[in-house]
C-alpha cells in the first residue's frame, strides 16, 4: 500500500513542476502583482489620472472597468493609488484620496 501511495505521489510531482515551484518559491505573476504610489493630482478624466509623485516624478495611469475612485476629488488633492501593470500601462485597481 505504501509503494501504492509513493508512486502515486512520485507521478502527481513529476507531471507538475512548474505549478509545485511557484507554489513553493512563492513569486506572482507581475500582472497579478498590486503596486501603490502616493502623490498629488495633476490631472483627472475618465480615461486617465496623471499624479505627481514624490518619487518617480510625474506618473500617468489609467482606469478601467474595474477600477474604483473611492471619492470625488479633482487636481490638487493628495492621493493614493493602487494599480496593476498590463500591457506596458499603469492601470488603476483603487484611489483614493489621503486625508491628513
Amino acid at each position: 500500500m505504501r509503494r501504492l501511495w509513493a508512486l502515486l505521489l512520485l507521478a502527481v510531482l513529476a507531471s507538475q513542476p512548474a505549478c509545485i515551484w511557484k507554489l513553493w518559491s512563492g513569486e506572482k505573476n507581475p500582472q497579478e502583482k498590486v503596486y501603490d504610489v502616493y502623490g498629488t493630482v495633476q490631472s483627472i478624466n475618465l480615461e486617465r489620472l496623471v499624479v505627481d509623485a514624490r518619487r518617480g516624478g510625474t506618473r500617468t495611469f489609467y482606469f478601467t472597468d474595474a477600477s474604483t475612485k473611492g471619492g470625488d476629488f479633482g487636481e490638487g488633492a493628495y492621493v493614493h493609488v493602487y494599480y496593476k501593470t498590463r500591457n506596458e500601462r499603469d492601470e488603476i485597481t483603487l484611489v483614493v484620496e489621503k486625508v491628513k
